[in-house]
């Protein structure tokens, strides 16, 4: 049975309407395995139960569907150690590379019951928390069997350099054998393509309100320098065109109203006010219609934050040519005179300076003090941007050519195909290679050991349970369930139950380890020292002492 295991923090699913960026990927991604995966399970773990409400709300057209019954599973983040021990995994993906991988390595490595794949993937890389976790991936803990799903050649080529300085500075410090033991595999995120074709263009600029026979520009992502792109020189350079032909301007996404304030008013120096149309916080049903109604795509990124580039696809899917910076995960999307055109970018040789910051600077600031210092040639792109509004049936081969290419590489049906093959692969190779003995974690011990001595002490094998001053309540009102759903379950009400049962056949006193092994085959051992700890807390058990109390 193939059984495939997803782990997220599903933040995505707290927004009533998905626009952009990364919540778009990783929502695409869970609906997209739910819908085109060839698994005969998929476990999904929710970090926190009010998640369960918006998973089953985010994701109902695939949860609902009949054809679907019983293949999805939800289960609670908690309860992922004893899944790990009963579940034979084919694979376990981490939605982002700086969320749970190599944890799950280390729970895999501790508690699996065969050896299987850790996956995950890239989106941010800039954040000076990202390096700091790179260090906890090429510590002991991913195995060659585990993988880095890059989305980009960029990003292969980041995390390659990354994991090799970490190396090689803790070699330094005299700690051999650190590096990345697993695999950076290219694997792009993916767009649904057919949800994005739009009505023609006529229609689609009077559905949005927009003077017919302009040449228009979109730009479609998040309006915010710090975290995409800076697009005053974009705005500066289409007032000079406006002068030549007329000339508009559709600026859409979220992020900063004021920032897009700022644009209008810096097209106004170029008497190009009128010439640019905002659509802020659009429902995302009407990017479809904005994506219709231009001529061209454009996407002058400039900032470390950006390393694939999903409205790119998106536009592509649409059918409309792309002019796009030659920057991280862009070039991989964009072919370069086939469905758009890359534009130069030149950056600073000497970062001086800003390294000695980035550990300390706000992550949007470390990322916009190297945007400020990140080019595009102008000249390339006014020339590109001409070009495409003097010749409409290059646009059009070019969109079309897009719109094949998303179809060929991008649209998610061929991105799940792809993963699935290399977790086959992976898969394969855990199998063959066999379960290692697990190695240590060195970032740190466990709790039980640096916390232990908070108590007055643990609770010992020989201590005497008894019925509790509340054991009476127990069954009503807070003492009859557990109080906190985001235990998921882990101490069920109905284990202290034949806990009581058990002291009561026992004559009202019995050892804890005495009561463990009545219960050996119906409860682990673990478990019922915790459900006896829960019932001492909730005073449905007391503690009368033994031959390790007190």
């Amino acid at each position: 049975m193939r059984i495939i295991g997803f782990i997220n923090a599903f933040d995505e699913l707290a927004e009533a309407d998905l626009r952009l960026g990364r919540k778009v990927a990783n929502y695409g991604l869970a609906s997209a395995l739910m819908e085109h995966s060839r698994a005969d399970e998929i476990h999904f773990f929710l970090p926190f139960q009010r998640a369960l409400a918006y998973f089953q709300r985010g994701y109902a057209p695939w949860l609902e569907a009949p054809e679907r019954g019983g293949r999805i599973r939800l289960l609670p983040a908690v309860k992922l150690p004893v899944a790990l021990m009963q579940t034979r995994y084919h694979a376990f993906h981490a939605a982002e590379l700086d969320r749970y991988f190599p944890e799950l390595c280390h729970l895999r490595n501790r508690l699996a019951a065969e050896p299987f794949p850790v996956t995950c993937t890239t989106h941010t890389l800039s954040y000076w928390s990202t390096q700091v976790r790179n260090l906890y991936k090429v510590l002991p803990g991913p195995r060659p069997w585990d993988a880095v799903f890059c989305t980009s050649r960029a990003a292969v080529e980041h995390l390659r350099r990354a994991f090799s300085a970490s190396a090689a500075a803790l070699a330094e410090l005299g700690l051999q054998g650190a590096g990345f033991a697993g695999r950076l595999e290219r694997v792009p995120l993916g767009v649904n393509a057919e949800a994005l074709a739009g009505p023609p263009r006529a229609e689609a600029q009077a559905q949005l309100g927009l003077e017919p026979g302009v040449f228009t520009v979109l730009y479609l992502g998040r309006l915010t320098p710090s975290d995409k792109c800076d697009l005053r020189p974009l705005v500066g350079l289409l007032g000079q065109m406006a002068r030549e032909a007329p000339v508009r301007l559709i600026l859409a996404g979220s992020g900063s109203r004021a920032y897009a304030e700022e644009l209008v008013a810096a097209a106004a120096q170029f008497g190009f006010r009128r010439g640019v149309k905002t659509f802020l916080e659009f429902e995302s049903a009407l990017k479809p219609v904005l994506l219709a109604a231009c001529d061209v795509f454009v996407s002058p990124a400039d900032n470390l934050q950006e390393t694939f580039g999903l409205s790119i696809l998106e536009a592509m899917a649409a059918g409309r040519p792309v002019v796009a910076s030659d920057f991280s995960g862009y070039r991989d999307l964009v072919k370069e005179g086939e469905t758009g055109f890359l534009v130069p970018t030149y950056g600073p040789a000497d970062y001086g300076l800003m390294d000695a910051f980035w550990p300390i600077a706000a992550e949007r600031t470390a990322a916009l003090q190297v945007a400020q210092r990140t080019a595009l040639d102008l000249d390339v792109l006014a020339a590109r941007l001409r070009l495409l509004r003097d010749r409409p049936e290059l646009a059009r081969r070019m969109g079309e050519a897009g719109r094949r290419r998303v179809l060929r590489r991008f649209h998610w049906p061929v991105v799940i195909r792809a993963m699935e093959e290399h977790w086959d692969r992976l898969k394969d190779e855990a199998l063959r290679l066999g379960a290692a003995p697990a190695p240590r974690d060195v970032l740190g011990a466990g709790q039980g050991e640096v916390f232990g001595h908070f108590p007055t002490r643990a609770i010992a094998p020989g201590d005497v349970l008894a019925p509790g001053p509340l054991a009476g309540a127990f069954g009503h009102g807070p003492w009859g369930r557990e109080p906190y759903p985001d235990l998921g379950g882990m101490l069920p009400p109905a284990g202290l139950e034949l806990i009581l049962q058990e002291l009561e056949a026992a004559g009202g006193r019995a050892e804890l380890r005495e009561v463990q092994a009545r219960l050996a085959g119906r409860m682990p051992a673990y478990l019922v020292e915790h459900l006896v700890l829960a019932g001492l807390k909730y005073g449905v058990l007391s503690l009368v002492g033994g031959a390790e109390g007190v």
